[in-house]
């Protein structure tokens, strides 16, 4: 009855290896909404290149 599970406390090793792992984490977060802004970007040229060339054939 009311006996809670606690894990044991983490290792210097697994709070070194805790750390490194949340900052990648954020930088990974970082790079995929670079992609992300930087892919969007891209498309919307793309789609506007397209329609001036479709533009100009039926002129």
């Amino acid at each position: 009855m009311g006996t809670e599970h606690t894990d044991p406390p983490l290792t210097a090793g697994e709070r070194a290896e805790l750390a490194w792992l949340r900052k990648e984490n954020d930088f990974l977060r970082v790079q995929r909404d670079v992609l992300l802004r930087v892919a969007s970007g891209y498309a919307h040229d793309f789609e506007a290149a397209l329609r001036r060339n479709d533009g100009q054939r039926h002129h």
